[in-house]
């Protein structure tokens, strides 16, 4: 073995662990090992980033697709793009958060992400979470607050203020989804008249009580539902929703000058100029495009910064309705499980209060070795590492396999 190589062995040994759950591979959700649990070592932050305690965080249907579509078999991906954490230790630079900051934010796409007790993001795309909201209903709102934000602000062209579309109305396209749950409550601030599609008899009663003045049956036609309840037109659609299932149906119910925003990809091709006669306009809304660029980081900070206010006012409520308790293979697989099945209402969250209470308990500080003292069981040797992770498997000792439902 080369110096270099010996002494970056023995550097990362000194290293701070920290437990953390990811994937090696993108076998199926059922496969036992479809989440493995690790010591990896513990990042640090840069000038202009927080290292956070992770202390609860939400699955988001981006997390699922990113997942099946992992590629780089063998080593050891961390997902998981909401948080709401503590600051632990803070960069140089950064001037406006102090360690001990209880904080909510999202993640960037391609770094490794919050399924683990730390995490580094940077200072601007973050905020102090709410101060009236417990953490498992602070991490489910970062990512689809802002997704719903942007999509009234950019898609739209909306002001996200009190009233200030008072008398347009909005359609949403499966409005009981994580994004749906937010967007009806923001709508609503503004002033529209929300009219939102629904499946069951649980998501229909769920988008009521979130706003919706008028729900119509996905499972039913529902350009005649539209016409029925008096509405030839709308003035504005949000698809959350397979954007090739509902194109010609949008096409045909926005109003002439009417805006249309999409979250979701196309799975075949779309006739963009159908809505050329109308002179309608189409947007796509991606939020991680920020993280992504590296463009407008501060942005999302501000958005939150606001949707914390909103939520501690009472305004906006949290949406999370299902909680898993422990930072576990088994928490992390059964949260991506519900949400695979398409037909979650609101927020599935996995809080890690059971993990940090036995690190606590255990006396076990930021400098000391996890990966000596891990609640995680060792495993075979035989998986490809990398940057220092070690291997660990098995299920946790603080599994919960009693979900708690929320609504």
């Amino acid at each position: 073995m080369a110096f270099k190589s010996v002494m970056e062995s023995i550097s990362d040994h000194f290293r701070p662990k920290m437990d953390a759950v990811g994937v090696t591979h993108n076998g199926p959700l059922t496969a036992d090992d479809a989440f493995i649990e690790r010591s990896v070592n513990q990042p640090q932050p840069k000038p202009d980033e927080l290292l956070v305690q992770v202390l609860a965080s939400s699955v988001n249907p981006v997390d699922v697709k990113m997942r099946s579509g992992y590629q780089d078999k063998g080593v050891f991906r961390i997902f998981g793009l909401d948080v709401v954490g503590r600051v632990y230790a803070v960069g140089a630079a950064v001037k406006d958060f102090a360690v001990g900051d209880r904080v909510y934010y999202v993640g960037k796409q391609h770094h490794p992400g919050a399924d683990a007790a730390y995490q580094v993001i940077n200072a601007k795309m973050v905020a102090k979470a709410p101060e009236k909201l417990d953490d498992v209903s602070v991490a489910a709102m970062p990512l689809t607050s802002v997704t719903a934000y942007d999509i009234l602000h950019h898609g739209l062209h909306l002001p996200v203020e009190k009233d200030a579309a008072k008398g347009q109305n909005l359609l949403v396209i499966n409005g009981a989804g994580g994004v749906g749950s937010v967007l009806i409550q923001l709508a609503k601030y503004i002033g529209m008249t929300v009219i939102a599609t629904a499946g069951t008899t649980d998501s229909k009663e769920w988008v009521r009580q979130l706003g919706a003045d008028l729900v119509l049956d996905y499972h039913q036609n529902l350009d005649r539902q539209l016409n029925d309840s008096g509405y030839e037109t709308v003035d504005a659609i949000a698809n959350l929703q397979d954007t090739t299932d509902y194109w010609d149906f949008m096409v045909r119910v926005i109003r002439p000058y009417g805006e249309i925003a999409a979250i979701v990809d196309t799975t075949l091709p779309v006739d963009l100029g159908a809505l050329k006669s109308k002179s309608a306009s189409f947007s796509w809304i991606f939020m991680l495009a920020r993280g992504n660029y590296n463009v407008d980081l501060e942005e999302q900070g501000q958005i939150l910064k606001k949707m914390a206010e909103l939520l501690d006012k009472g305004i906006v409520r949290s949406t999370v309705t299902k909680v898993y308790h422990g930072l576990s293979a088994y928490s992390i697989r059964s949260a991506f499980q519900d949400v695979a099945g398409h037909h979650a209402i609101g927020k599935v969250v996995v809080d890690f209060a059971p993990n940090i209470k036995a690190a606590n308990e255990i006396g076990r500080g930021l400098s000391e070795s996890a990966d000596q003292q891990s609640n995680f069981s060792d495993g075979p040797d035989n998986v490809q590492e990398k940057d220092g992770q070690a291997e660990k498997t098995g299920k946790s000792k603080l599994n919960d396999e009693n979900a708690t439902t929320r609504y």
